[in-house]
């Protein structure tokens, strides 16, 4: 790989992300003559990383790469925790999930070509065991998907009046099958409703496909308000999902069961329909907030308060039900998160982006598109920047624009100097600018990441 002449030179290991030392991963090391010591990003604090490159540029089996240092075991020398989190990688191109198979010498070409690069790395690097998970929605598996893969069903009962319309492809505001849908929701999940015997139906917390139909069908007040060719057009998509297994549960697959402490829970995504993603996605963010604001909150209350032993005891107890600090990891993301338009999921991530850090979230995305990962306001709560090459002006532009620390003063290769869109053009495959806001270099530098030790389903260098 190629070697950059970048001036001031640095000298000895490098950190960012962090001062605090609490939670290391081994990122890389630096490719810039004079110093090729290794890298480290420091994630003792909650972060927001944002990582680019164009296709075949490595970004993908970089964050792959760096997300396995936080499934490690203990001794480790990728990864050191103090405080160990879970993470939770949403896949839409469906390339992560070969993380279930350990590198090998033995095996088929690919195999073996990926082991190899990781044997050149030396440096005293040896292959770890990673704990990783693969989830698929549930009712698409094939025949031939390996027998580790783990069912996820989506919890109906966390679905909003906006998600159902997204499904049914509706509006809420300006179509009458919209606002039939919108008040059906209200009247099972917070008012309640009268059925066609005069029996009272209380709110329920944990509703089903099956509730909202029945409200439809049995309602009287809908059914005098909206014609029956209106209440099919919702009824008869309502039970075509009802039967789907994805939608069976209304409770859905524990995210407690998703997201564990010290494991990689990949997310298959790939097999859905763009509105399944998006819902889905938009699921996953909103529960992940809303359980992490009611742990946060017991966290706090035990180590700021003395309580009695009974009380600490029920206290302790409840936090174990919720999930642990979780990094959400979010690949393409110009595909679940569109950068035009106020969708439910773009508007769940902006609140993630935005609040999550309070709760003990962090999130780490990768995107070819820099514009399109987040929107202008969340973009300042970004703090780490991996910048793989780009080739685009507009592209290049952007990344340009929110790098957290200085630019070199020059930067030389093969005797040529080049300026910041010349030097992120000129990466080779594998390599990247690490930028973060807190770093122990006054600037950014250039690096090498390091192999991984599971198998990577996309183009690996």
């Amino acid at each position: 790989m190629k070697r950059f002449d970048i001036e001031p030179r640095l000298s000895g290991k490098v950190h960012l992300g962090s001062d605090k030392r609490e939670s290391l991963i081994l990122a890389g090391r630096l490719a810039e003559r004079g110093n090729v010591e290794d890298l480290y990003f420091d994630a003792s604090d909650n972060f927001v990383v944002l990582e680019v490159g164009k296709r075949g540029s490595g970004k993908s089996y970089g964050m792959g790469s760096l997300l396995e240092c936080f499934a490690t075991q203990p001794g480790s020398k990728i990864g050191v925790h103090a405080d160990p989190r879970a993470v939770v990688l949403l896949d839409p191109l469906d390339i992560h999930w070969t993380a279930i198979y350990p590198l090998t010498p033995d095996g088929p070409e690919a195999m073996r070509k990926q082991h190899a690069v990781f044997q050149k790395w030396g440096n005293g690097l040896e292959l770890e065991p990673i704990d990783a998970r693969v989830f698929m929605p549930a009712g698409h598996r094939w025949e031939t998907d390996p027998p580790e893969f783990i069912d996820f069903q989506l919890p109906v009962s966390s679905l909003d009046a906006g998600d159902w319309s997204l499904l049914l492809r509706t509006d809420l505001m300006t179509e009458t099958r919209g606002r039939l849908i919108d008040e059906a929701y209200r009247k099972v999940t917070e008012l309640g409703w009268i059925d066609d015997s005069g029996t009272d139906r209380d709110p329920i917390d944990g509703y089903g496909i099956e509730d909202l139909i029945e409200c439809i069908d049995r309602d009287p007040d809908i059914v005098a308000f909206y014609a029956s060719e209106t209440r099919r057009s919702v009824v008869q998509p309502l039970r075509s999902f009802a039967r789907m297994p994805l939608f069976s549960s209304p409770s859905g697959t524990a995210l407690t069961e998703f997201a564990r402490v010290g494991t990689l829970s990949i997310l298959c995504l790939g097999r859905l329909t763009d509105d399944l993603r998006t819902v889905l996605t938009t699921v996953i963010v909103r529960k992940l907030k809303a359980d992490r604001m009611h742990a946060s909150q017991l966290r706090r209350r035990l180590a700021l308060k003395t309580d009695d032993a009974a009380m600490t005891a029920q206290l302790t107890t409840e936090l174990e039900k919720h999930v642990p600090r979780t990094i959400l990891a979010i690949d393409e993301a110009q595909i679940l998160m569109p950068a035009q338009g106020g969708s439910t999921a773009r508007q769940a991530l902006d609140s993630f982006v935005l609040e999550g850090r309070n709760f003990g979230l962090s999130l780490w995305l990768a995107t070819q598109r820099p514009k399109g990962a987040v929107s202008e306001k969340a973009a300042s709560q970004i703090d780490t920047f991996i910048v793989h090459r780009l080739s685009v002006a507009d592209d290049i532009t952007a990344v340009c624009g929110l790098l957290q620390n200085a630019r070199p003063a020059k930067v030389r290769l093969s005797n040529r100097e080049l300026d910041l869109p010349e030097l992120i053009r000129s990466l080779d495959v594998g390599q990247a600018i690490f930028s973060s806001a807190v770093s122990d270099v006054h600037r950014f530098v250039v690096a090498d990441v390091r192999p991984r030790n599971v198998a990577h389903g996309g183009e690996a260098f």
